[in-house]
């Protein structure tokens, strides 16, 4: 059997395994095809809840061997809804995630049996600078090298496409002349800020900072998510405001995501240390906290989290941990630039999972249909169904 064929065929019966339809002959072909190779032969069905993690990353190696993609591939783990899923049938949402991934690269998908919608494809770089005198500027086509000069201050856009401030004058320069950078959907940028700080903007974010920073304090405005690397300088601290939030740090790596349809705005730390004001509350964070300030009420809520849940976008992955499927869609919507539709109610249940953000949209539909959501892409739009 090719080896195209051998994935098509257990996709098929990872399908099956997963909807339960699967015939005994067909999960016992499917556990031969898994241990086939394998020094420790494992009964999938009774085994495979007892270390997750071991058996995932045992299964994709076997995928990704089989497929031709070497050591080097980006895992495609499922969005399992359950976590009470029967072993087997997460096997068979790991395998048949594996296996699209292969179809991704050889084949086209249609999005519908009777309409062709072209593929939505991953965000990429790309954003629009605003300069304090209202000229803007498509940084996505615009070549390497300088682009414009405000103040004593160079902007330069270097090769590996992000954004340099240069203060020229050392810090003499005031900060009464202010830039924005805006990342729509289906985009991401990078800029480096005049004091050495590194800023990664994720899709429909703007920033708002001066193109160099005074004596006093640094301080830029967020609407949407961003990553900071900030430079340590104790006598000027770093401010984002984020609406009627602060957070004020002096040199430290945190994320803060804003975006004004979630439900909070979360600031994860890294490193370093952060502090979280709104109002007249405040809280400080230790690395490897979260803190979560309430769009309705202001209360901010402090807790151990994985920052790597927070950073990943930063790193090309989505992931998620028990997010709602509405949290998780919008994300999608975000990055593929395409409309949610609801054509009904909204499914309910939570998501666990990580897949690439360099796959296109049809890639991310069928591992949500494998998580049991039902949906179709459209021109511009992604339908989400009401679960059968």
């Amino acid at each position: 059997m090719s080896g195209e064929k051998e994935q098509s065929r257990y996709e098929t019966l990872a399908e099956k395994w997963l909807k339960g339809t699967i015939t005994p002959e067909e999960a016992n072909e499917y556990a031969d095809w898994y241990n086939a190779g394998q020094a420790e032969p494992v009964d999938i069905p009774a085994s495979f809840a007892t270390d997750e993690a071991t058996h995932e990353e045992r299964i994709w190696r076997q995928i990704a061997a089989r497929a031709g993609f070497g050591n080097n591939t980006v895992t495609a783990t499922p969005l399992r809804r359950r976590r009470w899923w029967a072993a087997a049938a997460v096997t068979a949402a790991i395998v048949t995630a594996g296996s699209y991934w292969y179809h991704q690269h050889h084949t086209h998908v249609p999005a519908s049996p009777t309409t062709q919608v072209s593929d939505a494809l991953p965000g990429s770089d790309k954003a629009i600078l605003t300069l304090s005198n209202g000229r803007r500027i498509v940084l996505d086509s615009a070549g390497n090298g300088a682009l414009a000069q405000q103040g004593g201050v160079r902007i330069v856009k270097k090769e590996d496409g992000s954004l340099l401030y240069v203060d020229d004058q050392t810090g003499a320069v005031t900060d009464t002349l202010y830039n924005t950078m805006s990342v729509p959907k289906g985009g991401q940028y990078k800029l480096v800020l005049p004091d050495g700080s590194r800023v990664w903007l994720n899709a429909a974010s703007t920033l708002k900072y001066p193109v160099a920073f005074s004596n006093r304090d640094r301080t830029v405005e967020l609407d949407g998510e961003a990553y900071f690397e900030v430079a340590a300088s104790a006598a000027h601290p770093f401010l984002v405001k984020v609406r009627h939030t602060q957070v004020a740090v002096l040199g430290t790596s945190f994320n803060i995501m804003a975006y004004p349809d979630e439900t909070g705005i979360h600031t994860t730390l890294l490193n370093g240390a952060v502090k979280i004001k709104q109002g007249t509350i405040e809280k400080m964070l230790a690395p490897g906290q979260q803190a979560v300030v309430n769009n309705n009420n202001g209360a901010i809520t402090v807790g151990e989290t994985e920052t790597a849940l927070a950073t990943a976008w930063k790193d090309g992955q989505f992931r998620f941990s028990a997010n709602n499927i509405p949290m998780v869609l919008r994300q999608i919507s975000r990055w593929y630039n395409i409309d949610i539709v609801y054509q009904g109610n909204i499914p309910q249940g939570h998501i666990t999972g990580k897949v690439p953000r360099n796959m296109k949209l049809s890639g991310v539909i069928r591992i949500l249909e494998l998580s049991g959501i039902r949906c179709r892409q459209e021109a511009g739009r992604l339908l989400i169904f009401p679960s059968s």
